[in-house]
């Protein structure tokens, strides 16, 4: 997964929220972030597909994709596990 060190830390955030909700947020650097994200193909965008499947929100929002996940999987397993002493 070398996507994941090629990440920059905002990208990772944004990962880390669509893994809780669809990205639903228009500020231009959010919108930036996400159609790059879309082009290493970690989001995609719900569309119409998705509201014809019972996808009540924005057409227009990103979710993550199955890669995405991956990546989400592989950094999180890649971070330390704290331990109590």
């Amino acid at each position: 997964m070398s996507d994941a060190i090629e990440l920059s830390p905002d990208e990772l955030s944004l990962l880390r929220s669509a893994l809780d909700a669809p990205v639903i947020d228009r500020r231009p650097i959010v919108m930036h972030l996400c159609l790059r994200l879309c082009g290493r193909r970690l989001l995609q965008r719900a569309g119409g597909i998705a509201c014809a499947n019972g996808w009540r929100g924005s057409p227009h929002a990103f979710v993550l994709t199955r890669e995405g996940w991956a990546v989400l999987k592989a950094e999180r397993q890649r971070a330390p596990l704290r331990r109590a002493g």
